[in-house]
C-alpha cells in the first residue's frame, strides 16, 4: 500500500526544482490567453491602471511563466514602464513593476 505512495515521492524529490512550482488550475487565466492580442493588451492596461499605476497604452503583453498557484504576464506601457501581472484563478490580479521583482524574490520579467 505504501510502495506506490513511497515511489511517488521518491520521483517528486527527484524532479526537484522542476516540481516545485506547482500550480492549480486557473480558468481566468486561460480566458485571457483565448482573447486577442488586442484584447489581451487591453486586459492588462486595466489590470495596471486599476492597481493605481499610470499606463498610457500597453505596446506588448505577453504570458510568462506560471508562479506557485498564479500566472504571470509581462506587460509594457508607453508611457509608464514594464510590469509583472500575477493573475489568480479567483480573478485576483497583483500587479508589480518589473524593476522590483528581484529585491521581492518573484521570477525575474523577460523583455
Amino acid at each position: 500500500m505504501f510502495r506506490p505512495l513511497l515511489a511517488l515521492s521518491i520521483a517528486i524529490f527527484a524532479a526537484g526544482p522542476a516540481l516545485a512550482q506547482i500550480t492549480t488550475a486557473n480558468p481566468f487565466n486561460d480566458q485571457i490567453r483565448r482573447l486577442s492580442p488586442e484584447k489581451q493588451r487591453a486586459t492588462m492596461r486595466q489590470a495596471i491602471t486599476n492597481s493605481g499605476i499610470r499606463c498610457g497604452r500597453v505596446e506588448q503583453a505577453a504570458f510568462q511563466q506560471p508562479f506557485r498557484n498564479l500566472m504571470m504576464w509581462t506587460a509594457t506601457c508607453n508611457p509608464g514602464g514594464h510590469f509583472a501581472i500575477f493573475v489568480g484563478s479567483d480573478q485576483s490580479v497583483q500587479v508589480r513593476p518589473c524593476a522590483d521583482l528581484k529585491d521581492l524574490k518573484l521570477p525575474e520579467c523577460r523583455r
